[in-house]
This record gives structure tokens, sequence and C-alpha cells, in this order.
């Protein structure tokens, strides 16, 4: 998370900002190669009414608590120089209330409204009006915003509620992208009901029967997509953890891993992850167990696949509670500031 990565400013208690910045990643690039990363995947850097970035107000402005446009370039041109990948997050499910787009009033059919006239707010956040993805309007819009990005040189792009636009939005976005830029990969969070649709009901409902709900959600993905984050892993390793028992020499999780793995088509791409900035940390879930921990650590490196470890899981961060308790915002015990000693 941007915010939360070595912030060299102060806080600002407007949208619970903590004083992250690009420039504290580009700092800190050799603390991140020194860890064994090849890469960096950021939270959404557009202009943002919160911190984290997910509340867009302007698709076509860097926010300026975390830089401008150039600090961005040049993260991305140090991080290639160090023979590294960036990946960045991108909304294309909805945007604040206070983005133009919506405010403005002339981009009605723009977004998605209910029977009784009001707009369609994402998981029932009224500040999140959601767009209508079938609007070749939207479609485009937002498909050049994904473009720039390509243009500015990222070597994958993380689609966040990617189960919110729908189906026919992805294949226009990735048609237009593969044009162009063949090698970006395009990968989706695909997670949970919400806004989940199959695309071919007969096929997800044999595979809900057939194998875990997750799983088939994931699966549907497979041809729209390059890869999704790989949720069912997570949730397997979290499994395992639970039970306090071995991950290094648990035979029965390694096969269950290869089962889902096969699953897939090799040309799609499963990225790995034990927690992120939804989800409780790793060590939380393995009981405070920190042996257990760095072994759900190496198991996860073993595979020839993508694997993110979530910012301060090196210094073994952890929550004292599970954040799903209902309290609101219990998120933020999992998304703390690693500061500089």
């Amino acid at each position: 998370m941007i915010d939360r990565f070595f912030p060299s400013k102060d806080e600002d208690i407007n949208g619970n900002f903590k004083g992250g910045c690009v420039r504290d990643i580009i700092n800190h690039l050799d603390y991140i190669q020194g860890l064994g990363m090849i890469g960096i995947m950021l939270t959404p850097f557009y202009r943002t009414h919160t911190y984290h970035g997910y509340h867009i107000v302007d698709f076509e402005q860097i926010d300026p608590h975390f830089g401008t446009k150039e600090d961005v370039k040049e993260l991305i041109t140090k991080v290639h120089d160090r023979n590294m990948i960036i990946v960045v997050d991108f909304v294309a499910n909805h945007c604040h209330k206070n983005c133009r787009l919506f405010s403005d009033g002339k981009h009605n059919d723009w977004f998605l409204f209910q029977s009784d006239g009001t707009y369609k707010c994402f998981a029932d956040i009224v500040d999140l009006p959601m767009f209508n993805t079938d609007n070749n309007e939207v479609q485009a819009y937002l498909t050049d915003r994904v473009l720039e990005l390509c243009a500015m040189g990222v070597d994958a792009i993380r689609f966040d509620h990617a189960t919110g636009p729908s189906y026919t939005f992805w294949a226009f976005l990735r048609k237009s992208v593969k044009r162009q830029y063949p090698n970006v990969r395009l990968i989706g969070e695909v997670w949970g009901r919400l806004d989940f649709k199959p695309r071919n009901i007969f096929r997800y409902f044999f595979n809900r029967i057939r194998y875990d709900t997750q799983e088939a959600r994931q699966l549907e993905y497979v041809g729209i997509l390059d890869g999704v984050l790989d949720f069912r892993y997570q949730q397997l390793l979290c499994k395992a953890a639970n039970s306090g028992k071995s991950i290094a020499n648990n035979y029965a999780l390694n096969n269950e891993v290869k089962t889902h793995f096969a699953r897939y088509p090799t040309d799609f791409q499963l990225w790995l992850f034990l927690d992120n900035h939804d989800l409780n940390r790793f060590l939380f879930e393995c009981n405070g167990d920190k042996t257990l921990f760095w072994e759900g650590i190496e198991f996860s490196k073993q595979w020839n696949k993508p694997w993110l470890m979530f910012y301060g899981t090196e210094k073994e961060f952890t929550n004292n509670k599970s954040i799903f308790n209902g309290t609101p915002y219990a998120d933020e015990m999992v998304r703390m500031c690693i500061k500089s000693k």
C-alpha cells in the first residue's frame, strides 16, 4: 500500500492518509530487492478520496498525496533498470461520487441504476456508484486509462473487484490491450459472491458440485483474463495453518494444491499469496506460530508461479483479532505502516 510503505511525511487526518508516497518506494528499492523480490505491485495511485486508492475521484490525475506522474514514470524506469517488474492496480468497477463523471450529471448512462431510480453502489457503500460496463463509452474510457498505464511501461495490471464489470467489458478491454501490448498481463481479483455472475451457468454449477465455490468462480475467468489472484490457494493454506499442523511436510496439502493447480490451463496464471489488505495477516491465521508462518512462505515459493508478499510480512506483522468481526474499518488492523527506524 503506497500510503503505508515507509511514509516520510506527517500524517494527514483527511482521508486517513499516513504520508507514504511513490518517492518513498523509489527510495526503498534496495530494501525490496534485498528481500529477494523480483517486482512490486502498487495500490491505485489516481486522485482518491481515501488513502487506499480504491475510491477514485479522477482517473486522469495522480493523487498529490502519492506524488506526480513523473514520479510514477521514474519508479517504473528504476524498477526496470533492476530487471524487476511492476504491477499496478486499477479499479474498473466503480468510482467515488465526487468523480466528475458521476457528479456532473452528464453521464447518467455510464452508471447502473436500480428500479427505484437510485444508483447502484458497490458493496452498498453510498459513496461508490458502479459503472455500467456494458456501455460502449464506459468501455472505451476505462480501456483508454488502462492503455495509458501500459504506455507508461507497466508489466501487469491487477483489476480490483473483477467480478463487477461485465464479461463483455473484459473481452473489449483485453482485445484492445493485447492488440498494442501483448505482453502485459491482465490479472483479476475474483473473490466472494458479491456481484459475481457465471459466464456459463451450467458449467459453473457443475463445478460448484465438483469443487469449492471459490474454485468455480475463478474458473469462469479462464479465457477472459490472463489470470487471477488465487484466493482458493490462500484458503487452502489458511485452512492448513488454522489446524496447527506442519505445512512443510503436509502430504495431503501438497496433493490438494497440485490438484487445484491442475484444473487450470497452463497458460492461465494463478498468482499466489497468503494475505493482503482485505484479509487477516497470515501470522494471525497461524495463531501466532512463527514456525508455521515461515513454513507457509517457503511452501508458497516452491511452485513455479508468481507469489506476492504483502508488505510487512517480512517483519512478521500480524493482527490481534480477526478483521471479520463486524467492527467498522477493522481492515485497518492489517494496514499498519512500515516505518524507518
